[in-house]
């Protein structure tokens, strides 16, 4: 008797055997790239002097085939740009740094001690995962002559391109440990991204205190000066207004005793022709353009000759407003 293999048989079912099903799967690959970053300063003032900081974030996705491949993966994250970094404004520039810790001490870049590296676990089942990585940014102290445009509030931007950072990583095993940085790995693109700080207008001012030296009569006028310091954001105009003291007007202030009173104004110019007030009743203000540094202004006081009051201290205190 004569029989016949039934070849059609196994070639038929190949198709859907344990071999032919494992070797398709292990062709799928796992995957990593980085989304865009985001990084934005609050505003920044100058003259304050302090440094500003700022939290960006990267968001780093992975995907896993269905329950094969390894289910960890580790990622090194570069900045290849060279620090410092400027912010800029036409030829205006801002220095700045980004760092890998919360404390600045670690400044962010392309060595092996200077990427941000994290790990990924695969979920049950596979899928990507999303994690958003943190970095941080920080405006360094002490640059108080950065300007402003037209006396406005000012934009500083910083385009990074998507070369300026870039991503590495490497999947293993459960029991085995993460690969380091720097061992060869899987690499992909950063993306670009732009950094932003908006300059403010600002400004502070202080007064010392005006004291004339003690008199025995008024016969004739007495003179003294004061100072008035003023700090503004470079290239903001200002103006700063003399109130009327407490119980006079700008162009007619008052010092005041226990039972009498003196007879006393203030002006811009050491020539006393040009009173000092709010800009009402032919009084002027002092006007001037900020250079991110002290100013110091003087205000010129006079006591005109008139009748001695009774013999005392007599004061006033008036209000230095500034406008910007």
């Amino acid at each position: 008797m004569r029989f016949t293999m039934p070849l059609r048989l196994v070639s038929r079912h190949c198709a859907i055997s344990a071999g032919c099903l494992s070797m398709s799967l292990s062709a799928l690959a796992q995957t990593c790239s980085v989304g865009t970053p985001t990084l934005a300063f609050a505003a920044f003032s100058p003259i304050s002097g302090f440094a500003l900081s700022a939290t960006g974030t990267i968001p780093v996705s992975c995907n896993w085939p269905v329950l094969t491949g390894n289910p960890n993966v580790k990622l090194c994250l570069a900045l290849n740009a060279t620090q410092p970094l400027t912010l800029t404004n036409a030829a205006n520039a801002i220095n700045f740094g980004l760092f890998t810790d919360p404390a600045y001490s670690n400044a962010w870049g392309s060595s092996t001690s200077s990427v941000i590296s994290l790990t990924m676990a695969r979920p049950l089942l596979g899928g990507t995962v999303t994690q958003n990585v943190n970095f941080y940014g920080r405006i360094a102290a002490s640059q108080t002559t950065v300007p402003t445009t037209g006396s406005s509030n000012t934009v500083y931007t910083r385009a990074f391109a998507s070369t300026d950072t870039s991503l590495q990583y490497a999947s293993y095993a459960a029991l085995s440990p993460a690969p380091a940085c720097g061992t060869a790995m899987t690499a992909a693109p950063g993306s670009p991204f732009t950094a932003n700080v908006t300059v403010i207008n600002n400004c502070t001012i202080a007064a010392a205190n005006i004291t004339f030296a003690t008199q025995s009569a008024l016969a004739s006028p007495v003179t003294s000066s004061g100072q008035l310091s003023v700090q503004c954001t470079k290239n903001d105009a200002y103006r700063v207004s003399l109130s009327g003291g407490l119980l006079g007007t700008v162009t007619s202030r008052t010092m005041t005793g226990l039972t009498s009173s003196v007879a006393y104004q203030l002006y811009l110019d050491s020539g006393y022709a040009t009173i000092w007030g709010d800009g009402t009743s032919g009084t002027s203000q002092l006007t001037g353009t900020g250079t991110g540094l002290v100013q110091s202004i003087p205000i010129y006081a006079r006591v005109p000759s008139q009748s001695t009051p009774a013999p005392g201290v007599y004061t006033d205190t008036v209000t230095a407003t500034i406008q910007f």
